[in-house]
């Protein structure tokens, strides 16, 4: 007698409409390996993702089952999506043409009752229920003729096992890997001494699979049809050499530095290879210790907490490929887009061109994987914290698919404007473990002065260290050149860094220019210094880099000025290129995303002549710019009004300093004007202590915490509400702090829940409360509550039929979240009353009024009519240097840049989409249409006319200059650009990009030379 068995799992499938699995093919072949390692003359035969087509699992079926003799048993298992219609989905089926290209339940009956083997199990772990997010492909279309059961199947000898009744899914678990049922098996047929009757094992599976089912919160009922004479006795399944192979014991496994020893663990040695060249030397203490000590590749959760350039992300980086080959999906979480974007440039490099994994990202732009990431068509995503959040509340079973989430600059919980962001996602995963969803969780930190309990919120290991690959040495120096530092041993000193009589006064008061330019001086005498200047506003910023190139006169750095945009540029465009040709340039929200890059790109080059950088705090948050020695000339915010650095603020500047392989030691070193400031600032931000982590929940806004935490649920009973709030970190210290907080706050959440009732948010179904569908557009939205209710009652009193997309764009300027964008404004004279003229000649009567609502003064009122009108001409294609000079009134006072501008168009994108949300459900049909408004999103982005938004579809991504040129030398479509001929778009676009155009070009385009 002989066993066949076939064992068929898909994660990934061809169509890009249908969802990627985690543990399919993990579930083949677990039990191709156990089967195989424990029965020696089994046949036994692999099938998994690309091998596992429509083909090749038909003729499974069929040359099998017709080749069986009547002393043959026969098992095929089969993990993956089915369909309503019971069907099995095959790697290249196509969900638009389903019926053709998958295996419906008739074909296998039919291949059955032709079989003349003796027994045939067919193991089922997908299902029938149409029930998304299992293992299903539900809204597929139906043929109209009866769908075929499972029953037709099964008979004397001839045994299904489908994980799910018919109306029912069957999950996946990513913790495990496996698929519920898949686990039963592994589990159970490994339990015993003795062989096992395969028929009476079954009942045990049953039970285990709805006990499983029933601890995250589901329903799932395995079905077994037939029956077999006798019963199919198999060995007790042992993991022998196939199965260690392919799930290695790690348990206990530890490695030295040596980075090719990751494959212990199952890293491919091409990955380690990759690693070895970008680490000479080899992995650091806090690596290792994350790997054996902490044991974060065998999927422990872990909060670190270390300094910059410690080299915290790379241990995100080791878990997501372990978590990759054990079929888990990786998610890394970013507080910037910048951020993310570089990561994804260099993750793409790396793990997508090298090893052809799939990296995508979500930041808000036109050019988001959305799609893919709520498909699971990827195996590393990189998002920011707002794009996560509203993705995974919005698509729940997401969370089913993510292995691992890594979040990167953590202590951003605490911050009073993202906090809540990173609070309501980590609990969001955190209450997910009620469901038995459990990523594994990296936290990674910036050194903190306490944890207060966050790794306790978490539930994980704590790994903290303050040691950095190059030593920092910090200190202040005031204006007679004396410098007072720690040094690397922690001793502190005071040494005359520059002499006295080189600090002179340049201008007719004294400035921090009198100490930067002879400091700057003497730090460059060593030739492999980098230097980076701190200042706190962008004009200061730019001027830095002005004087020091006038000063100086460096070498002309003429790759960056080769490579600068030429079309559309600003103001400050033109100073960073009178910079770089004197050698030094500057960084800040002015310069566009190219300039910045080149920018960055150069100063990063070791081999560059580009050794002085002038930047705003922006580049201290996480961007790759390291430098030997950083000089910071302010602790101070300047705003509304004046707030000092914290000292994590300070550390995160000071930290930039060091540069792996250049120098043994870093160089921080703050400016003061006297000796007694000088003392203050070291004793405050050198020697000081670091402020603790902290939770970002504010009682007084508790409306808004209320709400978004609703919209992460279907429903609660009313008594339950203060859970949601003990879930959050702020929820969690509260009842730390004061065990009875819970109760004590019972009365103010009834009355909330009354106010949230009366005004529409909530309602009521017996002893639950749910938010209405306005409510949950509202909770989705990152605005606050007062904004929300705001823009409800503005919408409500509205009386204007057919809103436009700009309209709304320019009503959402009343709310207070707009009201805190830094708007330059002249407060002096009349100069500023224009801008209401202005906005009236860009948008109807009623919409000017609507932005006298709720403003303190008229300043405010001609800042909001400023922004609707630069939002106009920003979208409409106006050039930066007009738009810049139009809302200009003096260049000394309330002058606006590119950054203005751009964070104007790029905070109202961000809060546009959920204002329609509101607009759709209050409007009925009467507001912006959808297209218009995505359409709107995309304008906001890149700064173009609707006009030109088909040229977004070219193969890259261009700078707004590139695009405008192109539109206005007839060039609005990509027919048209593919129909150019060369020598003009190479004119229009430089040689660079339009090479880089072609090489990327659709097969099917054509373009003429």
């Amino acid at each position: 007698m002989a066993l066949n068995s076939y064992f068929i799992g898909i994660n990934k499938y061809l169509d890009s409409q249908i969802f990627d699995l985690s543990g399919a093919s993990n579930d083949a072949k677990a039990l191709w390996a156990l089967f195989t390692d424990t029965i020696p003359d089994i046949q036994a035969h692999l099938f998994v993702d690309e091998q596992a087509n429509v083909e090749s699992v038909k003729n499974v079926f069929e040359s099998v089952l017709s080749k069986a003799s009547v002393d043959d048993s026969v098992i095929i298992t089969f993990a993956g999506h089915g369909t309503p219609d019971h069907r099995l989905v095959c790697y290249n089926t196509i969900k638009d043409d389903c019926p053709s290209t998958s295996i419906s339940a008739e074909e296998i009956a039919n291949y059955f009752r032709k079989s003349k083997a003796k027994t045939i199990i067919l193991i089922l772990d997908c299902c029938f229920s149409g029930g998304a997010p299992a293992r299903v492909l539900s809204d597929v279309s139906l043929p109209r003729n009866t769908c075929y059961t499972m029953q037709s199947i099964a008979g004397e000898g001839r045994v299904i096992i489908a994980a799910s009744n018919y109306n029912e899914p069957a999950w996946e678990q990513p913790a495990s890997g496996h698929g519920l049922l898949t686990k039963a098996l592994i589990d159970i047929l490994q339990d015993g001494n003795d062989n096992i009757d395969f028929m009476s094992a079954t009942s045990e599976i049953l039970k285990h699979v709805a006990a499983e089912a029933q601890r995250i919160g589901q329903v799932q009922t395995p079905v077994v049809l037939g029956s077999i004479t006798g019963g199919l006795f198999i060995p007790v399944l042992k993991p022998g050499e196939n199965y260690k192979a392919l799930f290695p014991d790690i348990a206990a496994t530890k490695i030295s530095e040596n980075i090719a020893e990751l494959t212990k663990f199952g890293v491919p040695s091409e990955v380690t290879d990759v690693w070895a060249d970008r680490f000479k030397h080899g992995l650091n203490d806090l690596q290792q210790n994350a790997v054996n000590e902490y044991r974060v590749l065998n999927g422990e959760s872990l909060l670190v907490v270390a300094p910059t350039s410690s080299g915290k992300t790379f241990i995100g980086e080791m878990a997501s490929m372990c978590a990759h080959i054990q079929g888990r999906k990786t998610v890394f979480l970013f507080p910037y887009r910048a951020l993310t974007n570089e990561k994804y440039e260099q993750f793409s490099a790396l793990y997508g061109a090298s090893l052809d994994l799939r990296i995508i990202r979500c930041t808000g732009d036109h050019t988001d994987q959305t799609r893919p990431f709520v498909s699971g068509k990827y195996e590393i995503a990189l998002l920011t914290y707002e794009m996560f959040l509203n993705i995974v509340v919005s698509n729940p079973w997401v969370l089913n698919q993510i292995g691992l989430v890594v979040i990167d600059e953590a202590q951003f919980i605490a911050d009073s404007q993202r906090g809540i962001t990173v609070e309501l996602l980590i609990t969001y995963l955190l209450s997910a473990r009620e469901k038995g969803i459990s990523p594994q969780i990296i936290a990674l930190s910036a050194v903190i002065g306490g944890t207060n309990s966050f790794e306790s919120w978490l539930d994980c290991k704590l790994l903290i260290t303050n040691e950095r690959p190059v030593p920092l040495l910090e200190g202040v120096m005031d204006r007679s050149g004396l410098f007072q530092y720690i040094d690397t041993a922690g001793e502190s000193k005071l040494e005359q860094l520059i002499p006295n009589v080189r600090i002179h006064q340049r201008k007719r008061k004294p400035s921090s220019q009198d100490m930067i330019v002879p400091l700057v001086q003497e730090i460059l005498k060593d030739q492999n210094e980098k230097v980076i200047i701190f200042r706190n506003q962008r004009g200061t910023a730019e001027g830095v880099a002005k004087y020091l190139a006038s000063e100086l006169n460096q070498p002309s750095i003429i790759s960056a000025l080769e490579a600068l945009p030429n079309n559309d540029i600003s103001t400050t465009s033109s100073s960073l290129r009178m910079c770089l040709e004197k050698g030094t340039a500057f960084h800040n929200t002015n310069l566009n995303r190219e300039e910045k890059a080149i920018v960055e790109n150069e100063f990063r080059n070791p081999n560059s002549s580009l050794s002085i950088l002038a930047a705003t705090t922006t580049v201290a948050a996480g961007i790759n710019t390291p430098a030997s020695t950083v000089i910071i000339t302010e602790l101070f915010f300047l705003g509304s009004e004046k707030k000092e650095f914290t000292v994590a603020e300070y550390k995160n500047m000071a930290g930039r300093a060091g540069r792996v392989g250049f120098q043994e030691t870093g160089r921080a070193i703050v400016l003061a004007d006297t000796s007694h400031e000088r003392v203050r600032l070291f004793n405050k931000y050198v020697t000081g202590n670091l402020e603790s982590i902290a939770s970002s929940f504010n009682y007084n806004h508790i409306d808004t915490w209320i709400v978004r935490l609703l919209a992460q649920i279907e429903r609660i009973p009313r008594g339950e509400v203060g859970r949601l709030l003990s879930n959050t970190y702020g929820g969690y210290l509260a009842n730390k702090h004061n065990p009875i907080w819970r109760d004590s706050i019972k009365k103010n959440l009834e009355d909330l829940l009354s106010k949230l009732i009366s005004l529409g948010l909530v309602e009521e179904e017996g002893d639950y409360v749910q938010l209405t569908l306005l409510g949950r557009v509202c909770g989705r939205s990152a605005l606050s509550f007062n904004s929300a209710i705001r823009l409800v009652e503005i919408l409500k009193d509205l009386n204007i039929d057919n809103l436009s997309a700009e309209e709304l764009m320019a009503i959402i300027q009343v709310l207070p979240e707009f009201d805190d964008i830094y708007t330059p404004i002249m407060r002096k004279g009349t100069a500023e009353n224009v801008r209401v003229r202005e906005a009236t000649a860009r948008y109807r009567d009623e919409i000017v009024r609507i932005l006298q609502k709720y403003v303190p003064n008229q300043f405010e009122y001609f800042a909001r009519c400023k922004r609707v009108s630069i939002l106009w001409d920003w979208i409409h294609g106006v050039p930066i240097d007009t738009i810049e000079n139009q809302y200009t009134p003096n260049p000394y006072l309330g002058k606006i840049g590119y950054g203005d501008i751009r964070k104007i168009a790029d905070i109202t994108r961000f809060h546009l989409k959920p204002a329609f949300d509101i607009v759709s459900i209050i409007f009925l049909g009467r507001g912006p249409d959808e297209e218009a408004v995505d359409a709107l999103l995309k304008q906001l982005e890149v700064g173009l006319p609707s006009n030109a938004l088909n040229l977004l579809g070219l193969p890259i991504s261009l700078e707004r200059g590139d695009y405008l040129k192109l539109v206005s030398t007839g060039i609005k479509s990509l027919e048209i650009f593919w129909d150019s001929p060369a020598e003009q778009l190479e004119n229009i676009l430089g040689e660079s990009k339009y090479k880089s155009i072609l090489t990327q070009k659709p097969i099917n385009e054509d373009v003429t030379a």
